[in-house]
């Protein structure tokens, strides 16, 4: 990254596959993650260790991280790393189109742990892929969210069918 460059990094992935761990890397000693599952963590509940998740509080979970995305941006931090799914939606349209309108550059990432180089090879050759290995796959990663995030093997599953392997950020910020 050039001196005096910003950027942000929007992570791409299924989950327990890695992204946090890529999150924190990317964001180094000066950056900063923002992952609104932390709003479970820290505005919800009164055990910061305690993932209090529930589906009613998404809305206000979603603002809340996307507000803290604002305030980086106003305050010129960088790299800012948000930590979510970041597909082709309109919730990653206003990340995206947000930083880019403020002169950062926006990388989409993705983690680099075996588990996740493997699985996107699947998911990009999909259709030569037995349904069975996605639903055990499914199933792997939702057990290895049991003990924080408890993201059901369906919709992780939902999650792959929809996964585009090939998206770019030019898409992300032109999808109305």
């Amino acid at each position: 990254m050039e001196p005096g460059s910003r950027i942000v990094y929007l992570m791409r992935g299924l989950p327990a596959c890695g992204k946090s761990h890529k999150a924190t890397r990317l964001a180094g000693q000066f950056g900063v993650v923002l992952e609104t599952d932390e709003y479970f963590y820290s505005q919800v509940g009164n055990d910061p260790w305690h993932y209090d998740y529930s589906d009613d509080l998404l809305p206000a979970a979603r603002e809340w991280n996307l507000q803290r995305f604002r305030e980086a941006i106003a305050r010129g931090v960088s790299p800012i790393v948000v930590d979510r799914g970041n597909g082709l939606n309109s919730e990653t349209r206003v990340y995206a189109a947000f930083a880019v309108e403020h002169g950062y550059e926006v990388q989409l990432a993705e983690p680099d742990s075996s588990w996740w180089r493997e699985l996107r090879v699947l998911l990009k050759y999909r259709q030569y892929v037995a349904d069975e290995l996605f639903d055990a796959w499914a199933r792997k990663l939702a057990a290895a969210t049991r003990h924080d995030h408890r993201v059901p093997a369906e919709t992780i599953r939902r999650w792959m069918a929809a996964w585009r392997y090939d998206l770019t950020v030019a898409e992300i910020v032109s999808t109305d």
